[in-house]
């Protein structure tokens, strides 16, 4: 006697990439930022206060670009790829994730 086996398929989902609006700058009151550095920017991402908004599995999810940082339900993340960890709940790549590669 034979058994069947199904072999798995791996179903690869595309994602689209994040949607992009340039809201008015950002003020010193609005954030507490005077711990985080000031680093270089990186030129894949959009100018300090501006929303990056992506739709993922059902939820809009909206970023504002700080100058040091973004901010995501009201907390201030360092990186684009800590908001996109604490998204998914696993490491992604903050620029794959929100489409800002190049």
């Amino acid at each position: 006697m034979k058994k069947n086996t199904k072999k798995s398929v791996t179903k690869t989902k595309t994602t689209q990439p994040a949607v992009l609006r340039v809201v008015s700058p950002i003020t010193p009151e609005e954030t507490s930022l005077e711990n985080l550095p000031v680093r270089p920017r990186d030129n894949r991402l959009p100018a300090p206060g501006s929303i990056i908004t992506k739709t993922y599995r059902g939820k809009t999810i909206e970023v504002k670009v700080l100058e040091n940082g973004f901010e995501y339900e009201g907390k201030v993340f360092k990186s684009i790829s800590r908001v996109a960890m604490t998204i998914v709940r696993r490491s992604i790549s903050g620029y794959v994730f929100f489409g800002l590669t190049k």
